[in-house]
């Protein structure tokens, strides 16, 4: 049913009385695995191939049997989440939610039935999923919501609108097939939290009432976002997308993934709602839309998990309307889907949080005895979560996505060519040519789309190929292994079953027409992550022309395809009307110019050579790509959609889009209460920075302290400032660490009263850092210059200094494959302690170790407090080695300790396992607690210990687009930069400033003579006089 947007209420769930206090807590855990071979089964003729079929088969190269065989994945397919479950039954309305993918049950299905692998999965896998969906909690809701998921894991914003409707009608009818007769799921989770308001019609006639999102999207959704380039590493907001109120408090949460989340509380971590309108008619949908925060989600999914992040936030909570902090991500995958994370972390952190007055609930529940008012409506960006690396949330979903480029790598989307956007269009003919079928066959049933049976019509079969296709991991992971044929296989086999219906009948089903494309997204604004190269500050500024393009196709034949485009009068989405949301448009909006777009022929094949292009299949059909180039454009806001006529006259209009177009001229990351001379800070020079407190907290404060750092809030100090009568304002002259790419700064009375911009602090670019980034590559393989330092025979230590970093390294992790694995690095107290993890035994107090867990490949960092990750600078990597780098000075900041020495420790995957091995040998007592347990290290007390040699340091390494190579201990005079392919061969020479000690220069990619390279390995060679360094770098492009 249909809702007029202004003034309805719908009924989400039955009113009741609040029950607890405190910030909110709960969990989603995300569970999935695709079909690796959506090829005609020979099995079973008329469907695609499940698992078992496909390991018997040996038909994917991929190691299937390793996915589904490791030990912690087979239970937390089957008992984990539920023993987690047993062990908060004692909190009342305790709980969680759970998404399986539709695949993934297809595929355990087959596991079970066939006894594979000796029967490690059962043929009722589901039944403990069963079990705790039959718990109730207080309010009498389940204890394990079994909330829907996308069929095949397609990134849903990106999907034609009929095959988002037949993806959640396929996940509808096997979510009885696992988890029994009875009322399903309300709730949904979008395939990599993907979303989009587009979805919301689709979901509303699939049942859903309440979705969840990324916090991130309603928080850059803002007015007023503190973005920056170097904290989120993507593209800013584009302020057509700015339509939420301006909020006062902002979170400044680094995670490990290498994003900085700012989400506003409380109203990031509130649920709302949000709303599509109809652009035929003017009516809106709407559903309740439940913030997951992405940051703590993150952090609770890679360690034991305190409730610091969610007690920060209960000053600002309303028990009448409490915050809902939900921690949402892979329940299969990394320390998250291991014994230690649902055995110890869900009930550890869930008891700590409901002592601390904090409320342990299932979504359901909140949403029972906190009903969102039908007025509280919020607008949500498009994006996922920033777990994608690469990705961070981009609102072009550009993990999934990523634009047309030419040969050399360069955006080029007249002509260009990507494997993503290669895919997109052989689907959207694929989607076009089975919907063209299907309307000239009794009418489709999502069951046998599901599950074909001997009575599946053709159109039907033609579906169930199809939706394969759109597996969001074809296209995540690029071409690794035969993922770029894997579409292609599901297409193929689509139209091989459609197009002989096609041919028989008339073509009543409009042109099918891909979302429609933008570079760049911020036309005339600022850009920020992969895309562009990960600039700092303030990122790149944009110009304000822009390309649209989209993948169109039709069985008859294409007469037309234009951009629709109008100006908005006012510069605003006025959310008071629908005006801008229409076809019909209104008062505000002009009226519709076309602009023709240009239509070309997109290659079934790879354009030119690509090495790591192996199309063993082409698609039969591929659709056309149709773009346009916008100019002439600046200060505006822009409606538009894409307008396609086929030969007979049927037309589909796209969805309407927005855009706001600027005049290229940047943003000012002070505002007019901060600023700076010069303008944009150096590295290593002078500097004066004015605070004005006119209107602010600080406004009458008799002094003001600037408490700044730099990075990302690394070496931070208090400074006091001095009273500045020429500029009515405070003022600090200081000097910007050479090192520094940002400059983070707040300020203070020194008595409680602080100015922090709302929370989201202000941080001041700086150019010309040298970024002090680790020297030692963190890809598995032992550094060929560490030194041996403990051979145990089995296993072996390494250990390598590079002021300041510190590289080790063990093979242990091969010797013992299946054991958990600690690194200990002990500044030697001897005060003794736990073994960490709950092992057993004793162990020295540890100032950080590095863990690796047998069961499941999982391994990171720990603090003191047994907290991953630490703060500050820390690298790892798994391989033939296990091994590690941290920055000195972030783990002892001040002053380094005389003395350091390591220990690594072998124990079972178990809690209250032994000490199995060890190295250095030690006394085998079974404890790490003597001289003979640990290998002594070297590292200078200070860096002035010791001449700094020369080095060569990169960042960001891997890399895409460019990368700034940092050059230290040079004595003043030229030094020669070089870069060397994988064979030695010289292929550009880098002109490097003349003096300094410490100097950067950038690398784009590109040989002598222009050309972008070929991703792969190549060498940075520095060599000045008789001193020489190397460092190895990874190109991906």
């Amino acid at each position: 049913m249909k809702r007029n947007i202004i003034g309805v209420a719908i009924l989400l769930l039955a009113g009741a009385a609040a029950a607890g206090t405190g910030v909110h807590t709960t969990y989603l855990w995300h569970m999935h695995q695709p079909v690796y071979w959506p090829d005609q089964s020979t099995w079973t003729p008329g469907r695609y191939e499940t698992v078992y079929e496909t390991i018997s088969l040996g038909h994917s190269q991929n190691d299937e049997t390793t996915i589904f065989s490791k030990p912690d994945r087979v239970a937390d397919y089957q008992w984990y989440p539920k023993d987690a479950l047993a062990s908060i039954l004692d909190l009342s309305e305790a709980g969680a939610q759970i998404s399986f993918a539709g695949a993934l049950i297809e595929n355990l299905n087959s596991l079970g039935v066939s006894g594979w692998n000796g029967g490690i999965y059962a043929n009722n896998w589901w039944s403990h999923y069963r079990t705790a969906h039959s718990w109730s909690n207080t309010a009498g809701d389940p204890r394990l919501d079994l909330v829907l998921v996308g069929f095949h894991h397609a990134i849903g914003p990106l999907l034609p609108d009929a095959a988002l409707r037949m993806e959640l009608a396929c996940a509808r009818e096997i979510w009885g097939d696992a988890w029994g007769p009875g009322a399903q799921s309300a709730g949904f989770f979008p395939a990599e939290m993907c979303f989009s308001e587009r979805l919301i019609p689709a979901l509303v006639d699939a049942g859903v009432t309440w979705s969840i999102v990324p916090d991130l999207h309603i928080a850059r959704a803002c007015d007023g976002y503190p973005w920056t380039a170097n904290g989120d590493n993507t593209d800013a907001p584009n302020p057509a997308d700015q339509l939420n109120p301006a909020q006062a408090n902002w979170t400044n949460h680094t995670i490990s993934r290498g994003v900085t989340l700012k989400v506003p509380y409380p109203y990031g971590f509130t649920p709302h709602r949000a709303v599509y309108v109809d652009p035929n008619t003017g009516l809106g949908d709407t559903i309740v839309v439940v913030p997951a925060a992405n940051a703590m989600g993150w952090e609770e999914g890679y360690g034991l998990f305190g409730t610091g992040g969610v007690d920060a936030l209960a000053g600002a909570n309303d028990p009448t309307r409490p915050m809902l902090a939900l921690f949402a991500h892979d329940g299969d995958n990394a320390w998250s889907g291991g014994d230690s994370y649902y055995h110890e972390n869900v009930t550890g952190f869930s008891h700590a949080a409901a002592s601390a007055g904090h409320t342990p609930t299932t979504v359901a529940t909140y949403l029972r005895h906190h009903p969102v008012p039908a007025s509280d409506v919020v607008h949500v960006e498009d994006g996922g979560w920033v777990n994608a690396d690469g990705d961070f949330g981009s609102p072009q979903y550009i993990n999934w996505n990523w634009p047309l480029v030419d040969a050399a790598g360069n955006f080029d989307i007249p002509g260009g060519w990507a494997e993503d956007e290669r895919n997109w269009a052989v689907l959207i003919a694929a989607q076009n040519r089975v919907e063209t079928a299907a309307a000239l066959l009794p009418a489709i049933d999502p069951a046998e789309v599901a599950a074909p049976t001997g009575g599946a019509h053709v159109g039907e079969r033609a579906w169930h190929f199809l939706l394969a296709g759109y597996e969001s991991g074809y296209m995540y992971y690029g071409a690794a292994l035969d993922m770029e044929i894997k579409a292609t296989l599901a297409c193929n086999e689509a139209v091989a079953l459609a197009d002989p219906i096609i041919v028989s009948g008339p073509d009543t089903v409009a042109p099918t027409v891909w979302l429609p494309q933008r570079l760049p997204w911020n036309p005339g604004g600022q850009g920020g992550g992969s895309l562009w190269g990960y600039p700092g500050g303030n990122g790149v500024t944009l110009p304000s022309d822009f390309h649209v393009w989209t993948f169109v196709h039709d069985v008859s034949g294409l007469a037309r395809i234009e951009l629709m485009i109008r100006e908005d009068a006012d510069g605003t989405n006025d959310l008071a009307t629908v005006h801008n949301e229409t076809y019909a448009g209104g008062a505000g909006v002009g009226a519709w110019s076309a602009l023709p777009m240009t239509v070309r022929t997109m290659p079934t094949d790879e354009p030119w050579p690509m090495s790591e292009i192996d199309f063993t299949e082409l698609p039969t059909h591929i659709a056309d790509e149709a773009w346009v180039e916008v100019a002439g454009y600046e200060d505006v806001l822009l409606d538009y959609y894409v307008e396609a006529e086929d030969a007979l006259g049927h037309v589909t209009r796209s969805p309407i889009q927005h855009v706001w177009v600027g005049s290229g001229g940047g943003v000012t990351p002070g505002g007019d209460v901060v600023w700076t001379d010069p303008d944009t800070l150096v590295a290593g020079q002078a500097a004066s920075l004015w605070y004005d407190p006119v209107g602010r907290v600080l406004a009458g404060a008799a002094s003001v302290l600037a408490h700044r750092g730099i990075d990302g809030w690394q070496q931070v100090l208090d400074s006091p400032m001095t009273w500045d009568p020429d500029s009515t304002a405070w003022r600090l002259d200081w000097t910007v660490s050479s090192s520094a790419s940002t400059v983070d700064v707040v300020f203070t009375d020194g008595a409680g009263a602080w100015d922090n911009n709302g929370g989201a602090d202000w941080h001041l670019p700086v150019e010309g850092g040298v970024v002090e980034t680790s020297p030692f590559v963190m890809d598995g393989q032992l550094d060929m210059s560490a030194d041996l330092v403990s051979d145990c025979g089995a296993s072996r230590v390494w250990v390598k200094w590079d002021e300041p970093w510190l590289y080790v390294a063990t093979d242990m992790t091969s010797a013992q494959p299946s054991a958990d694995i600690f690194m200990m690095l002990v500044d030697g107290t001897e005060l003794p302690a736990n073994a960490p993890w709950s092992k057993a035994g004793i162990v020295v107090t540890w100032d950080a170790f590095l863990a690796s867990e047998g069961d499941n490949g999982w391994r990171g960092w720990f603090d003191a407090a047994e907290s991953t990750p630490p703060a500050g600078r820390f690298d790892h990597a798994a391989g033939a080695v296990l091994e590690g780098a941290l920055h000195l000075d972030d783990l002892y900041p001040g002053l380094r300790p005389a003395e350091l020495v390591l220990a690594v420790g072998a124990y079972g995957s178990a809690d209250g396992s032994v000490l199995a091995a060890q190295c250095p040998l030690g006394d085998g007592d079974g404890n790490l607690t003597t001289a003979a347990d640990y290998v002594p290290i070297w590292v200078p007390v200070s860096a002035t210990d010791t001449p700094v040699p020369l080095a060569v340091s990169a960042v960001p390494n891997p890399f895409n687009g460019r990368v700034v190579l940092s050059l230290v201990g040079l004595h003043d005079g030229p030094a020669e930069v070089t870069i060397h392919d994988a064979a030695g061969r010289i292929v550009q020479r880098l002109n490097a400033p003349a003096v300094g000690a410490s100097r950067a220069v950038t690398w784009n990619g590109r040989d002598a003579r222009g050309r972008t390279l070929p991703s792969g390995a190549y060498f940075a060679r520095v060599r000045q006089g008789d001193l020489v360094a190397v460092q190895r770098l990874t190109y991906l492009k």
